[in-house]
């Protein structure tokens, strides 16, 4: 499924940014308590800055390529 948000934007409000992420708005809130993701409230609407998000998606594309290679490696011993 083709994500139809504007990447050149710099911040993402939470409807975006989970439409990004392919994410439930349920999740940004976890992660924001985490304190994962900083954010800004604007007249009640949820923005996110889209590199943070950016970010987000790397670090876990790193760790599941770690996890990949591990398992793998282990599979042909």
């Amino acid at each position: 499924k083709v994500c139809q948000v504007d990447t050149r934007k710099l911040w993402l409000s939470q409807k975006e940014a989970a439409k990004y992420l392919g994410v439930s708005k349920d999740w940004l809130r976890d992660r924001r308590n985490e304190g994962k993701l900083h954010y800004s409230v604007v007249v009640n609407t949820i923005f996110y800055i889209k590199s943070e998000i950016d970010k987000l998606i790397v670090s876990g594309a790193i760790s599941g390529r770690s996890l990949f290679l591990k398992q793998t490696q282990q599979h042909l011993k």
